[in-house]
């Protein structure tokens, strides 16, 4: 089976450059640091960090800056409290909000 969206570059007329197709394959076989090396290459050249939040703020040895947001407190955050995942009974009329 074709894994590849080669057959939509005539409807996207997406240009097809030889060495860029190469340089993906060789890219596709990469594996062990080599690939990691790659990777963290995109990485930095391609992400960065929107903010940051604290995890912790006790403060001491080992723990969080103390001055930024903590991670719950933010909507953005993984460790935010989440809404939609919160479980309660319905209410009388039949609605869970």
């Amino acid at each position: 089976m074709e894994q590849s969206f080669h057959g939509l570059n005539p409807v996207l007329n997406i240009p097809v450059h030889l060495g860029q197709v190469e340089q993906a394959k060789r890219n596709a076989a990469l594996t062990g640091p080599a690939l990691e090396h790659w990777v963290d290459g995109l990485v930095g050249a391609m992400w960065e960090a929107g903010d940051v939040c604290s995890t912790s703020m006790t403060g001491g040895p080992g723990t969080s800056c103390p001055v930024m947001q903590t991670c719950a407190k933010t909507p953005w955050s993984s460790l935010s409290p989440d809404p939609k995942s919160q479980l309660v009974p319905p209410h009388a009329d039949g609605r869970i909000r």
